[in-house]
């Protein structure tokens, strides 16, 4: 019995434009754009065929795509892990033709288990790893406040004034009080802007907490030496309960090169999960 013949389709999903190309059933190329709005993805699913087998590139927009995909047009829908592609195809030019063409061309030559999967998390744990990155950039913004703050200081000639200083809202109000002129006011929005990144990053760290005390995966993370609740509920958002996951390495290499979103259309890598405050 002869295997139907089905059709093989990469996406390059721009921030606000794709590019899809189709492998046809005759083997035949073609590719189709459009744009990524919600409304305009829907245009995107219905060129789309219950037997097509489709590869989205690892990104802030892929994984919420491969979920409708699944949902709206039945196709099957394999991630690909974009930091090991340039690897494994590495084109001499670089377009969104190519960047569609790649994924495309993997998924029809290559079996899954050779393909650099990004599993797809659900959506408990898409929900998760928003809240985590949320709080690294409260906690960024923060510093960031903090970091111009003490600068005033310094400025105005007030040495004396270390971050020590300015670690709780009641001595950062303490210490402002040798402030002034425009230097003063500004130090004053500043210790508005602190204190609601210290109340939202206080907020995000109770939801954490909470959730820490219901989970079993990150119960037991947490008995594993210097792992807090913080550390713990980051691996969990990535790794889940590790059931995507055939062996050890797929797991390690998921960690190492998945995209970690900051939802202002910049993608970051990073080679681990750090440890930060009490977490």
């Amino acid at each position: 019995m002869t295997e139907e013949k089905r059709r093989y389709v990469g996406i390059d999903l721009g921030k606000r434009e794709y590019t899809m190309a189709v492998i046809g059933k005759n083997g035949k190329m073609s590719i189709h754009l459009g744009k990524t709005s919600a409304q305009a993805r829907q245009t995107l699913y219905k060129k789309l065929e219950k037997t097509d087998k489709a590869a989205p590139e690892a990104g802030n927009l892929a994984f919420k795509t491969a979920q409708e995909i699944i949902q709206q047009a039945g196709s099957e829908v394999r991630v690909l892990n974009a930091a090991k592609l340039p690897f494994i195809w590495d084109a001499p030019t670089k377009t969104d033709k190519e960047d569609a063409m790649k994924p495309a061309h993997l998924i029809e030559e290559r079996r899954d288990e050779k393909l650099p999967l990004a599993p797809l998390p659900s959506g408990k744990e898409m929900e998760m790893r928003k809240i985590t990155a949320n709080k690294d950039r409260e906690t960024r913004n923060r510093t960031r406040h903090i970091n111009r703050l003490h600068s005033i200081f310094h400025n105005q000639g007030h040495t004396e004034i270390v971050k020590k200083d300015m670690a709780t809202a009641e001595r950062r109000r303490e210490a402002v009080k040798l402030l002034t002129g425009i230097d003063r006011e500004e130090a004053e929005w500043l210790l508005k802007y602190l204190e609601l990144h210290e109340q939202r990053i206080k907020e995000l760290e109770d939801t954490i907490k909470g959730e820490a005390k219901n989970n079993e995966g990150i119960k037991r993370l947490q008995t594993i030496s210097g792992i807090g609740p913080i550390t713990a509920y980051a691996f969990v958002a990535h790794v889940g309960d590790g059931s995507r996951f055939s062996a050890g390495a797929q797991v390690s290499n998921y960690i190492r090169f998945v995209p970690r979103p900051d939802y202002s259309g910049t993608i970051k890598r990073h080679g681990h999960i750090t440890k930060r405050g009490n977490g």
